[in-house]
């Protein structure tokens, strides 16, 4: 094969949205190019009289990537309009007179969910304007990629066979957006299908038509083209008889009585965390596969129930390649994280003391600046970083907000998109973006999953305190690499201390992250790739305000972990060791967790672990151990112990095990059970009960009745303060134990 390769690229046009100018020979010109700059090589444009008698017969290019001959169409339209099957039907002729099996149909338009979903059929490939402006920003497709597994890939593959060959019927595969879930899973499957003595059918589960088709492109380029059948289901169609279908939540949820349990021998669910949702969950609990692959970069949802017991529990828990694993390893491009702060209340700073709770200090510091000068901070700190070509995403809290934001950004600069627009002015409104003079576009409930922008250089958080895992999740989306992006920048406008926290702790966890112990530059085309001039610790620069007040929470050895935090190192403890802490372990195995976290956030330990597991908490466990309490004290003092008793005695200051509440669930036939041990005799002398009697603090005689708040205590003598705090470790838990004994 003779291969024609264009030595340096010169495209026809200077910035993509120019396109549309080009003359339709032209056009296919542009096209061919692109596609020779991204990897495809002997590409020539078809000649009337040449490949075909009469015309081009449906195919403008024929090109090879690899071993593999792709006859490639390419339609010009205005913008507004669609490509429909007919041009669809013309390719697939074409090809077919060709003899040539791999197909891609190219648009500078969109198309239609009706050559979509036949397109996936025929075995055609899609680039639609988006797709088409990605070829232009990255100079790479996924289409016709022969892929081996890279080494952390074929070390989940491993792993989820012999897990499989073991017994478990369902795995959860958790890797960050940009390590290649979908191409990993595809390689599991074609080892699955290998070592099946019948031809098995595989169901793909997506809440996005976008995934779907990417998950498409992954399949083809593992399984090849003509091996199996493809089909998709979304948009109202019906479910196929072929061996692979690529379906929709909604519209399978919809089509649920024309399918039976065991329809499908693999069933795979992306964006897994999505799966106890009412109708997800109803979707993927009809079927009894051989295996149910969930796929995930967040295993853990914002409402905290627990996807990982969905998915057959922590022993299926298996990859666990994070953002921050990605990071340290360079697998993504790494944030310039900029943590902004200047609308620190100077004047309630000094206020700040251990005795105050994360809310207190919350109100106390953050005032809160107006949009426009959140608008004017954001292009000062654009000019200070000298970031060009500016092309940012910013997190706004709700659709009210994004609308009220964007008033006060100069007209042209700033565009927005959420959930509630027409797909066609949301699309729109994107290209604007990505092709006009807008800087910057707003979102809210988008761009947390399966929408990518290559271009994007520039994140910004507004104040959104919200979980830590929607952070991550937004943070992940703008990392992907380009061959022109290896750094992405991060303006945080953080309005909690919580999240100052949680910016620490990232930079800290990446510090700690271990590089992988094989080399991750084991893939062809990232051999070719430049090398990152950065080190493996995450940049993070606070403003003067943020940096005093982190020097002041260090000086007070103040931990501030996030609620969501403090779930997600529970619940890594029990992946990683199968069990659970004690009560009395839980500082020395948590790394920077105390128990006054716990009890401030949870109340008690067994509603962290409610919070952290959901139902899957050993409950029969905790009853036992109580009524072995009951057993002792009742058989030492034939009494009843209160409530309080029993709390007492199964806890660690400021922490109880249980409440005085969740005693009475754990033991709602409390009276039999003390009624049945109580011996009528005289009772048992008590001095030597084995248990901590409720004791009068002399702290909360003293100052009980009193108007003590944090000013007043600030006044006692220092010594009282002294003693105050190394008996209840801080002011702000004698303040409320004084509250509490009103």
């Amino acid at each position: 094969m003779t291969v024609s390769v264009i030595p340096q690229y010169k495209p026809l046009i200077a910035e993509f949205k120019d396109i549309d100018k080009l003359s339709s020979a032209d056009f296919e010109i542009f096209v061919r190019d692109l596609f020779v700059a991204s990897g495809w090589t002997d590409a020539e444009i078809t000649q009337t009289g040449k490949e075909f008698k009469h015309g081009d017969g449906g195919v403008d290019i024929f090109a090879w990537k690899g071993r593999r001959k792709f006859a490639i169409e390419v339609k010009q339209r205005q913008l507004g309009t669609t490509v429909d099957v007919k041009a669809l039907n013309q390719l697939v002729t074409g090809a077919t007179l060709a003899n040539v099996t791999y197909k891609i149909l190219v648009t500078n338009s969109w198309f239609t969910s009706e050559v979509k979903a036949r397109a996936l059929r025929l075995g055609v490939e899609l680039i639609d304007r988006d797709e088409l402006q990605n070829l232009w920003v990255i100079k790479h497709s996924e289409i016709g990629r022969d892929i081996k597994p890279r080494t952390y890939q074929q070390d989940v593959i491993n792993e989820a066979l012999a897990l499989h060959a073991a017994g478990k019927s369902k795995l959860l595969i958790e890797m960050a957006t940009g390590l290649g879930k979908t191409y990993t899973v595809a390689h599991l499957i074609k080892r699955l299908i290998q070592q099946n003595s019948r031809r098995p059918r595989v169901l793909f589960l997506a809440h996005q038509v976008e995934i779907l088709l990417q998950s498409v492109t992954a399949f083809k380029n593992v399984l090849g083209i003509g091996n199996y059948s493809f089909s998709a289901c979304f948009g109202g169609t019906h479910p196929e008889e072929t061996d692979f279908v690529f379906a929709s939540f909604d519209t399978l949820y919809s089509k649920l009585d024309e399918l039976s349990a065991g329809a499908f021998d693999y069933v795979i669910v992306d964006e897994a965390h999505h799966t106890l949702a009412k109708t997800y969950s109803a979707v993927v609990s009809l079927f009894q596969p051989q295996l149910l692959i969930g796929l995930t970069a967040t295993p853990y949802r914002t409402d905290n129930r627990d996807v990982v017991s969905f998915f057959g529990g922590a022993d299926g828990h298996i990859g666990k390649f994070d953002l921050v694993w990605a990071l340290k390893n360079k697998k993504l491009a790494f944030p310039k994280y900029l943590v902004l702060l200047d609308d620190l209340d100077q004047d309630k700073i000094d206020q700040l003391e251990s005795g105050l709770s994360l809310s207190d200090i919350d109100k106390l510091l953050f005032l809160h600046k107006k949009d426009h000068e959140i608008v004017r901070l954001i292009n000062k700190t654009v000019t200070e970083q000298g970031i060009e070509d500016v092309k940012g995403i910013i997190f706004c809290r709700n659709i009210q907000h994004m609308n009220h934001l964007i008033a006060f950004f100069e007209p042209g600069t700033a565009t927005l998109v959420h959930s509630k627009m027409y797909d066609q002015e949301r699309r729109e409104n994107i290209r604007l973006f990505r092709e006009g003079d807008y800087k910057y576009i707003l979102v809210c409930d988008l761009f947390n999953e399966g929408i990518d922008i290559p271009e994007t250089n520039l994140l910004i958080f507004m104040r959104y305190t919200g979980s830590r895992t929607i952070w991550l999740q937004q943070l992940g989306r703008g990392l992907r690499k380009t061959p022109n992006k290896e750094f992405v920048h991060v303006l945080d406008f953080v309005g909690s201390l919580e999240r100052l926290n949680e910016i620490k702790s990232l930079a800290k966890e990446i510090e700690q992250q271990p590089r992988y112990h094989d080399s991750t530059i084991d893939d062809p085309e990232e051999m070719d790739a430049p090398e990152v001039y950065h080190d493996t610790s995450l940049e993070v620069q606070f403003s003067a305000e943020a940096a005093k007040v982190l020097a002041l929470l260090e000086e007070m050895k103040m931990q501030l972990n996030s609620r969501d935090v403090l779930l997600d190192k529970l619940r890594r403890y029990r992946e990683k060791n199968d069990e659970l802490p004690s009560i009395a372990e839980l500082e020395q195995e948590l790394d920077d967790v105390s128990l006054d976290q716990i009890a401030t956030h949870f109340g008690s330990y067994l509603s962290y672990l409610t919070a952290a597991f959901n139902e899957d908490v050993d409950i029969p466990s905790m009853r036992t151990r109580l009524i072995e309490f009951l057993d002792t004290f009742v058989g030492k003092n034939n009494m009843a112990p209160s409530f309080y008793t029993i709390s007492l005695n199964f806890g660690v200051n400021p922490l109880y095990e249980f409440s005085e509440k969740e005693i009475q669930q754990l033991l709602p036939d409390y009276d039999n059970l003390v009624s049945a041990r109580i011996k009528v005799t005289a009772p048992q002398d008590v001095s030597d009960m084995p248990v901590k009697e409720v004791e009068v603090c002399p702290w909360i005689e003293t100052y009980r009745g009193q108007p003590l708040n944090l000013v007043r205590f600030k006044q006692l003598p220092s010594d009282v303060q002294e003693q105050i705090k190394n008996k209840y470790q801080s002011a702000f838990v004698f303040l409320k134990k004084l509250k509490d004994a009103l």
